[in-house]
């Protein structure tokens, strides 16, 4: 890393890493695109230590400017022998990072022996870690997007054993991929989340308060024949999600949602808020049910004195310091089943306020720790009270 540093800067003519503007870094003040700016990028991932993400730098710019012979004299001289360990198990997750998930199940496979990586194409604010990095945000599918996609898979095709999908995203955004994929027998499953599944005319069968982020369900069932075609392994994180998919994959496969416990203390010895903290964190304000939470919000101050922090905004890191010191976390109202914010704060020790359904409590341990509330319990001051007087200590 040191020696790619060293010549990276050389090429540049930068004598110190710090004088690169962020800013500037790919439209320089007067407009204008940066010729270098792969290589800038390079060279301040390679300073951070992240060799993938200098590589993948690199290699776009091999891809995005071919009459440049630096990135492939760049890529063969450092990155030639960066091979996978085939002693172990290669998986490469992508392309959306839901919840750090990605980040967490790489890590957790990592201490069974297994190689894993994960790509994002969409860095929200919320700064979840990840291996490569694509912004993509802003991009549409289009004819020269997915030629540049399907090259990426390629690539990654000599260096990963199996892929790991989620939220209905694969490679390439037309799904052009997957034929390369199989046709390289490459195992694949993919890893759905929620509102990427979501019908809202079977969720309202078990759950008369859901809502849906895509009411579209023609094109929900065109994604998932697509999907399944190739895809014969499909996981969810409860049983919420499986009437939605069950008619598609071969095989689906209930896999709760995971975080690392070290990174979640659950630490007695904080100092306790002079007065109770209510915490709720709408990342989908209309899903969470937020107008709801702040309508109840307002009817218990009339009665009681706390503190009612939202959490908007913040990086995952910053929310988190949040959630650290609150007494209470709402989480949503409207799902029926809890997702990983209901996690995080679980194993925070914290007491959690989420919308359960009948059919879903059928499903969950008895000893579930969650009080269930929906748009309308929660308006309701016999539940406000017991919140505060039994579970808060003043």
């Amino acid at each position: 890393m040191e020696k790619l540093i060293a010549k990276l800067a050389s090429l540049l003519k930068i004598d110190n890493v710090n004088k690169i503007n962020e800013n500037t870094i790919e439209i320089d003040h007067t407009g204008n695109e940066v010729p270098e700016k792969y290589l800038l990028h390079a060279l301040l991932s390679s300073v951070k230590g992240n060799t993938d993400q200098s590589w993948l730098w690199i290699w776009r710019g091999s891809v995005e400017a071919p009459s440049n012979p630096v990135y492939a004299s760049l890529l063969k001289e450092f990155f030639k022998d960066v091979k996978t360990d085939k002693s172990k198990l290669n998986v490469l997750h992508g392309s959306i990072e839901i919840a750090n998930q990605m980040h967490a199940i790489s890590k957790g496979l990592s201490l069974h022996n297994v190689n894993a990586k994960s790509i994002n194409y969409y860095p929200y604010y919320l700064g979840y870690t990840s291996d490569y990095t694509i912004n993509l945000l802003k991009k549409r599918s289009t004819p020269a997007l997915n030629s540049f996609l399907r090259k990426l898979a390629v690539e990654f095709i000599n260096r990963y054993d199996q892929f790991h999908f989620h939220f209905g995203t694969t490679l390439t955004f037309d799904y052009s991929d997957l034929a390369i994929l199989t046709a390289a027998k490459k195992p694949m499953i993919m890893h759905h989340w929620g509102s990427d599944v979501r019908m809202h005319s079977a969720a309202l069968l078990t759950n008369p308060y859901a809502l849906v982020k895509d009411k579209n369900e023609d094109k929900i069932s065109k994604k998932l024949t697509t999907l399944s075609k190739s895809i014969k392994h499909c996981m969810i994180p409860d049983y919420e999600l499986y009437p939605y998919v069950k008619d598609y994959y071969e095989h689906v496969h209930i896999v709760p949602s995971m975080i690392d416990l070290t990174a979640y203390p659950s630490d007695t010895c904080l100092p306790k808020n002079p007065i109770p903290l209510l915490v709720h964190a709408p990342t989908s304000p209309s899903i969470k049910g937020t107008k709801y939470i702040l309508q109840a919000i307002e009817k218990l101050k009339a009665n009681y004195s706390f503190t009612f922090k939202l959490v908007q905004g913040l990086s995952h890191k910053e929310a988190k310091e949040i959630y650290k010191k609150a007494d209470v976390i709402i989480d949503q109202l409207h799902v029926g089943s809890y997702g990983l914010f209901s996690v995080e704060a679980m194993a925070l020790g914290k007491p959690v306020v989420c919308w359960i359904t009948d059919e879903m409590k059928s499903r969950y341990p008895k000893e579930l720790p969650i009080l269930s509330a929906n748009p309308d319990t929660i308006k309701d001051s016999a539940f406000l009270t017991d919140i505060l007087k039994h579970i808060l200590v003043f």
